[in-house]
């Protein structure tokens, strides 16, 4: 028995229509699971089309977007195996100059929809158990400049996962989380584009350089296969060191 067969288990990423979750659709769907890739708009999920990925629209900011595709999935397949929340913004504005309304966006996206999407899970599948990972950074774990608000969700995300697993633990449910560090993303064009902030970031991680959207997906088949049947309430971070200074 291979205990990282993946084969036929369905899985939904949130934020699957570019980066780490474009990736992460693509590699567990090569690894045989059925794989559900959500985007918040139409257009945002065209490319799936063909591609053996079952593209739904899911705006995590609404409050009941998650529990109806989670119903369509639980209905089509009987269960939903593993919901993975990787679905995330950032800026780069100065802690002194967030107006509002970036503020609940960043907020609204990077926490508030993840416990959306995991207490919508819980209540399709309460008496089924379940898997969650969420995709948090290790920008949750450590402090960095311009990164006030997007580091405070992130370390919720964290907080929140630990709590969860131990809440939701005699109801079957294993909860983890990934922290990716710098990923070669759109995410992190920010971060590209100035020469001199490219140079800082990457003098600060040992590997000296950023990673690969495909290097993230190891930990999270892992965790997506019956290998992690014993591990909840985790963090597994891929950051090229930058946290082991």
């Amino acid at each position: 028995m291979n205990i990282f067969d993946i084969k036929g288990k369905t899985v939904l990423i949130t934020g699957a229509s570019r980066g780490i979750g474009k990736n992460l659709a693509l590699g567990l769907r090569d690894a045989g699971a059925i794989v559900y890739g959500a985007g918040s708009r139409p257009e945002s999920i065209e490319w799936m089309s063909g591609e053996g990925i079952q593209g739904v629209v899911l705006n995590v900011k609404s409050e009941s977007d998650a529990f109806q595709v989670i119903g369509k999935i639980r209905e089509t397949h009987g269960k939903l195996n593993t919901l993975i929340n990787n679905a995330g913004i950032a800026t780069n504005t100065p802690a002194s100059g967030f107006k509002e309304e970036e503020l609940q966006n960043i907020i609204q996206t990077n926490y508030t929809g993840v416990f959306r999407s995991c207490q919508a899970y819980y209540k399709h599948h309460k008496k089924d158990g379940g898997n969650i990972i969420n995709v948090a950074s290790v920008l949750g774990l450590v402090g960095s400049k311009l990164a006030s608000v997007y580091s405070g969700t992130k370390g919720a995300v964290i907080s929140l996962s630990k709590a969860l697993a131990i809440e939701w633990c005699n109801s079957g449910y294993r909860v983890n989380v990934i922290c990716p560090g710098l990923i070669d993303t759109e995410m992190t064009d920010m971060i590209k584009n100035k020469e001199y902030i490219m140079n800082q970031v990457l003098a600060g991680i040992p590997m000296g350089r950023l990673g690969k959207p495909e290097e993230i997906l190891g930990a999270v088949q892992y965790l997506v296969s019956d290998a992690s049947s014993y591990m909840t309430g985790q963090t597994i971070v891929i950051d090229g060191g930058l946290t082991a200074q």
